[in-house]
């Protein structure tokens, strides 16, 4: 489950910086870092920023920190 001041990465054409999440909404669905909202896509399962396709920049949690 995501929380906020989890680590993460923001990944879009094989480039991929590290962030934080800065707020967690609808049960963790939408995740909101660097000011950008990140949907859960029920397509892909992944995070995707919210007004792109699904196949857009994607956010990845860094679960091994």
């Amino acid at each position: 489950m995501p929380y906020v001041g989890m680590p993460v990465r923001i990944e879009h054409f094989g480039a991929s910086e590290r962030a934080v999440v800065e707020r967690v909404g609808e049960e963790g669905r939408v995740l909101v870092v660097d000011g950008e909202s990140y949907t859960l896509r029920r397509l892909t399962g992944h995070f995707v920023r919210e007004g792109e396709p699904y196949y857009g920049t994607r956010l990845v949690l860094d679960t091994e920190a």
